[in-house]
């Protein structure tokens, strides 16, 4: 696959206007869409609250799986308890099916489902959304799409075959579905800050989130084993892609997103590293911090910051330097702003009536129960490839060509699906660690 096609069409909603006759997923009309999640942590769960708050009388949740056993009643019980909150007095956790182990999802996959929420580390998320186009459902894909460049091209394929069965993909990059950034991005697009001349995408974390998601059944088993690295995953890289893929990911989507999803990036320039008090192998291989520049061609550079280090300055947010003023869309407060280059306000968005996390799945069900679907994957994978070339010049210390790193990954994270013995990794060092 080249370049051309990773790119060609990332901004592009299926042109199809109705489900085709093979399509599995054809659930138009005033049916309830049933809805099965994979991934039963924290971000799963939230995913399904959503998406009940998004269409209480639209969606029914039949089943969950998760590796773990243990993490499927508590998924459950929150799913019917909220649902029953929303007025369906007859949702009970013993009426949804529960799955789990290393072939959870091929179980649940069998079952009367529509709809897959898929919330399980990332580098799940290209083998389980492989099953789940195979199977004919829509999903909700958690962010990011993938972990590597194997996966990345996979799920390009993927996304053509999601359009050729005419099924719907919606993805957790929920700034997307933020009327403000949305108002944002539609000035920026017409020019009302004129050129883009630099973009400031930033992920500052306060703290590890290693600390905040370690997993406590996890202590009776020793650090090298998949048991240990699966159920602290954020701390390890090959189940997350490290926090600039799995975190990160959010502001260089929008950064590609106002820029009409279709700008190129030619050379990527990365530098990062560990903080020295961050237990290794405990709190896994991860860095802690990251600093890229992504040269986008014509004097356009993307600068890209992610931390993740205790009792620091925290600041999550993107900025856009136009020639005529500047963008400053926020998701966590201060409301979406557009100034001229001496501070003046010339416009200001109006607070958001949804939440964004609820009208990512509005816009999801809205496409199933239409008829019309909508595939937002590519604009996904093309973000999160940026996050990953930024990765491996971070790792490796090196400055490439965009197209080359594309074009010469052949390297995957991706482990057998298996417990037991699983070997630690060093962690990188800029000057030693090869490209991946």
């Amino acid at each position: 696959m080249d370049r051309r096609n990773f790119v060609k069409g990332a901004a592009v909603v299926s042109a199809a206007s109705v489900l085709p006759k093979f399509s599995f997923g054809n659930v138009k009309g005033s049916g309830k869409i049933k809805v099965g999640l994979c991934g039963c942590g924290g971000r799963g769960v939230g995913a399904s609250i959503n998406m009940l708050e998004a269409a209480p009388n639209d969606v029914e949740f039949v089943a969950v799986c998760d590796l773990f056993e243990e993490k499927l009643d508590r998924a459950a019980n929150r799913i019917a308890s909220f649902a029953k909150k929303q007025g369906n007095a007859s949702a009970s956790a013993d009426k949804i099916k529960k799955f789990h182990g290393w072939n959870a999802i091929d179980e649940m996959l069998k079952e009367d489902i529509d709809v897959v929420i898929e919330a399980t580390p990332p580098v799940f998320r290209t083998p389980h959304y492989e099953k789940i186009v195979a199977a004919g459902k829509h999903a909700f894909l958690e962010k990011p799409a993938c972990v590597d460049v194997v996966q990345a091209k996979k799920m390009l394929e993927l996304a053509d075959i999601a359009d050729k069965k005419g099924l719907s993909v919606v993805c957790g990059t929920q700034r997307r579905y933020h009327e403000g950034y949305q108002e944002l991005a539609k000035r920026v697009q017409d020019g009302m800050i004129g050129d883009v001349l630099n973009i400031r995408a930033v992920w500052n974390d306060g703290g590890y989130v290693g600390h905040k998601q370690h997993d406590p059944k996890s202590d009776v088993y020793a650090f090298d084993t998949m048991e240990y690295q699966i159920r602290n995953w954020s701390g390890f890289i090959w189940p997350s892609g490290d926090h600039i893929v799995e975190q990160h990911v959010h502001n260089l989507d929008v950064a590609m997103w106002f820029l009409g999803d279709t700008r190129k990036c030619e050379t990527v320039r990365g530098m990062g590293g560990r903080s020295t008090d961050l237990p290794y192998p405990k709190y896994g291989d991860r860095f802690s911090h990251f600093a890229v520049d992504f040269d986008m061609g014509e004097g356009l550079r993307i600068a890209s910051y992610c931390h993740q280090d205790d009792q620091t300055a925290r600041e999550i947010g993107e900025t856009f330097y136009g020639t005529k003023g500047i963008a400053m869309p926020s998701y966590f407060g201060g409301g979406c702003v557009i100034t001229d280059r001496k501070g003046k306000v010339l416009y200001e968005a109006p607070t958001p009536k949804v939440q964004a996390i609820v009208a990512e799945h509005k816009f999801l069900i809205a496409s199933i129960k239409s008829g019309k679907p909508v595939n937002r994957l590519r604009p996904l994978v093309n973000s999160t490839m940026l996050a990953i070339a930024g990765r491996e010049s971070a790792y490796s210390g090196k400055k490439f060509k965009y197209d080359w790193f594309f074009a010469k990954s052949k390297g995957t994270l991706y482990c057998e699906e298996k417990f037991g013995k699983l070997p630690l990794r060093s962690i990188p060092v800029p000057g030693k660690t090869p490209i991946l």
